[in-house]
C-alpha cells in the first residue's frame, strides 16, 4: 500500500514562535512493514523525530518568525499483514480514562459477555454497532463513551471508546489505534484488545476484526493519547484545520 497524509493549518492573523508536535510515524512491525518515509513542512522547518511516552513515533518543529499557516505532510508505502502483534502490554491499558469511563449504561450494554478476549471484543463490538449509528457532526473530541452511547450516535473514535470502556469494565487491556484504511479520506479508529500475549485488532464501526488493509500509525489509552498534531504558538489568532489521507494499492 502506499499512504500520504497532509494537515493543513491557517490562522487568522499572523503567529510566532510556533512549536509543534506532528503524530504520523506508522511503526513496523509484526502487523505492519513500512519503507520509503517521507515527512515535510511548509514554510520549512527541521523534523527531528522521538517517540512518544507509548511508544509512538513523532516529530517535533518549530517556525520562529510569522505565519499564516503551515502544511505537514507524511508519505511512505506499506506491507499490511493483518497479523496480531506479540508484545507485552502496560498495566495502563486496563484502566479507564476520562473518554473511557464507564456508567451504568455500559456496564448493562456488557451483560452476560464472556469468553476470550478477542470472542468477547467482537460481542462487544455487534452490539455497539446495533446501538450507536454512524453520524458526523454530533460529537466532538471532547464527546466521552457514555455520551456517544446515551446519544446513539457518533464517529469511529466514539465507537472505538465505547469498546474500550466496555473492555476494560471485563477487566480486559486494550488499546485506542490511530490508522488508515482505503477510502476514507481521514484517520481511521478502532481498538486493539490484549489476549494475554498478542494486541488483536477489533473495528467496532466496520464490524470487523483488522487485517491487511489496516496501517496503524499511533496507539493510546484513548484518542486524546493519539492526537496527529499538538502545538502551541504566540498570538491571538483563532486556528482552523483541513485533513486529507489516502491508501492505495502499489
Amino acid at each position: 500500500m502506499r499512504y500520504a497524509y497532509a494537515l493543513t493549518l491557517a490562522f487568522s492573523a499572523p503567529v510566532s514562535r510556533h512549536t509543534f508536535l506532528f503524530r504520523f510515524d506508522p511503526p513496523s512491525d509484526a502487523r505492519q512493514q513500512i519503507w520509503g518515509r517521507r515527512l515535510r513542512c511548509t514554510p520549512d522547518s527541521l523534523l527531528p523525530l522521538t517517540r512518544d511516552a507509548f511508544g509512538n513515533g513523532c516529530a517535533l518543529g518549530h517556525i520562529e518568525d510569522a505565519q499564516n499557516g503551515l502544511t505537514l505532510e507524511a508519505s511512505g508505502e506499506a506491507l499490511l499483514t493483518g497479523r496480531p502483534l506479540l508484545a507485552p502490554c502496560p498495566d495502563f491499558y486496563a484502566l479507564p480514562t476520562a473518554l473511557t469511563a464507564a456508567d451504568g449504561a455500559i456496564c448493562a450494554l456488557c451483560d452476560g459477555l464472556s469468553g476470550a478476549p478477542d470472542t468477547l471484543a467482537m460481542d462487544l463490538a455487534e452490539r455497539i454497532h446495533s446501538r450507536v449509528t454512524y453520524q458526523k457532526g454530533v460529537t466532538d473530541e471532547r464527546t466521552t463513551a457514555a455520551q456517544a452511547l446515551s446519544l446513539g450516535a457518533g464517529v469511529c473514535q466514539n465507537m472505538a471508546h465505547l469498546l474500550l470502556a466496555g473492555l476494560r469494565t471485563k477487566g480486559i487491556p486494550a488499546r485506542y489505534v490511530c490508522g488508515l484504511i482505503p477510502g476514507e479520506g481521514e484517520t481511521h479508529a478502532w481498538a486493539e484488545v490484549y489476549d494475554g500475549a498478542r494486541f488483536i485488532g477489533v473495528d467496532p464501526t466496520q464490524l470487523c476484526l483488522t487485517d491487511d488493509t489496516y496501517l496503524a500509525v499511533n496507539a493510546g489509552r484513548d484518542s486524546r493519547d493519539c492526537a496527529i498534531n499538538r502545538g502551541v504558538f504566540a498570538g491571538g489568532a483563532q486556528q482552523t484545520m483541513r485533513v486529507s489521507a489516502r491508501m492505495d494499492e502499489l
